[in-house]
């Protein structure tokens, strides 16, 4: 492959399609929920939400193809020695996922609950944020 050719072809092409179809799906689907339900608020603006959640992604997938090399992966042709290699750098276990996961899930139900709790959960999310953004400058870990 010349050097023209690789300057035209994207990375990201197969992450991009992944959440470009969703995001079509649920606009199709919101505007003929809206026609059945006779404009139903709450279910039309969910699945209008869903599509337009869809598309950010695959937005942010798209601009981003176009500074990211293209990848074997984004290749039809490759085979799989051509991926090999690093792929990043990862903590091998922490906690701090789970305590995040726990704080959205007490925001969810929050809203629904009561704003104590929402409030319990935006502290435990800021600690979890911090605690996750923090991990690698303490402990055995520590770099």
């Amino acid at each position: 492959m010349t050097t023209q050719q690789s300057k035209e072809r994207r990375g990201l092409v197969a992450e991009f399609f992944l959440f470009l179809i969703p995001g079509a799906f649920f606009f199709i689907v919101g505007a003929a929920y809206a026609i059945v339900t006779n404009a139903e608020p709450i279910g039309t603006m969910t699945l209008v939400g869903l599509g337009f959640m869809f598309f950010f992604v695959s937005g942010f997938l798209w601009l981003t193809s176009r500074r990211v090399d293209f990848r074997p992966s984004d290749d039809e042709e490759a085979t799989i020695d051509e991926a090999e290699g690093d792929v990043g750098e990862f903590n091998p276990h922490s906690w701090w996922p789970l305590v995040i996961g726990i704080a959205a899930s007490l925001v969810a139900a929050g809203l629904a609950v009561g704003w104590w709790m929402f409030g319990l959960g935006i502290a435990v999310s800021i600690i979890g944020v911090i605690g996750y953004a923090l991990e690698n400058n303490r402990g055995h870990y520590a770099h």
